[in-house]
């Protein structure tokens, strides 16, 4: 059973979603065109929250491709209208390989965090590549919030909220770190990575995003007593502020390349020799 805390009945995890994806989505879309993703492609869009980047995906592989969204729940999803997008309920800790063949492309974010079994899953989206295809994944890491914070209040509230959220949910809010040596342990080819950090803004989409998490979570933080209502109050309001300015989360971005097999392997050496 998922322990995932944001489900998509609560009235305003859309606006949170919202906050996420127009935060994250430059970044995000960087990274895929930077991989090369184009017309024709498969891509499967791993735990695929409100469905922007799996939109961007339909848009970019184009009528001759395809793209899987995946997701515990496909409310958000289900309301996408692209002919060549297909949407599923799937648990990619849980579940075996979605129906469809292999992907070209297999992307998450933001998703392992919640994942116990994080290199299960890794292994899952590996093994639904096609040989040749593309791993991206993408990984908080919650260390700049938690010591770079130069607000007392918000750094101690957010804090509180996100490993007390963490503990009951069964997450992490620090795997963007480990997450290189995740997926170099997969022997995939040309394996990279980068992590991004901004100034997020009060009032702006990624303060908008974490405002209405804690408003969700800081139960978990103030029933444990790690702190009192009044200071979240206090950290909620900063972050609304327009004069207030932090560091993002990290976000850490790794991608690799599933090796070809022995015989695309060498029927990719004589394109390569003959090309010569």
């Amino acid at each position: 059973m998922s322990t995932y805390p944001f489900d998509q009945a609560w009235e305003k995890e859309r606006s949170r979603l919202d906050g996420l994806e127009e935060g994250l989505d430059p970044g995000t879309i960087r990274h895929l065109e930077a991989l090369g993703v184009g017309p024709g492609w498969r891509c499967w869009e791993v735990g695929a929250g409100g469905g922007s980047i799996a939109a961007w995906l339909c848009q970019r592989v184009g009528e001759d491709g395809h793209v899987l969204a995946t997701d515990l729940e496909t409310t958000f999803l289900k309301r996408l209208s692209y002919a060549n997008l297909a949407v599923r309920r799937h648990d990619v800790a849980a579940d075996g390989l979605p129906e469809g063949g292999r992907f070209d492309l297999v992307h998450a974010r933001w998703v392992l965090e919640w994942i116990r079994d994080r290199r299960r899953a890794l292994e899952r989206m590996v093994s639904a590549l096609k040989p040749g295809g593309w791993l991206l994944v993408e990984a908080s890491d919650f260390v700049t919030l938690f010591h770079g914070c130069q607000s007392d209040i918000v750094r101690k509230v957010v804090t509180a909220v996100v490993l007390e959220t963490a503990r009951v949910a069964l997450g992490t809010a620090e795997y963007g770190r480990r997450l290189f040596d995740d997926v170099r342990a997969l022997r995939l080819l040309d394996v990279e990575s980068l992590g991004r950090v901004e100034m997020m803004r009060g009032g702006g989409p990624l303060c908008r995003s974490h405002y209405l998490a804690m408003q969700k979570t800081a139960v978990f933080a103030i029933e444990s007593g790690a702190l009192r209502a009044e200071e979240v109050e206090e950290a909620l309001a900063r972050l609304n502020d327009p004069a207030f300015a932090t560091m993002s989360a990290i976000t850490m971005a790794v991608w690799g390349r599933r090796p070809l097999g022995a015989w695309e392997g060498a029927a990719q050496a004589g394109k390569e020799k003959a090309a010569r």
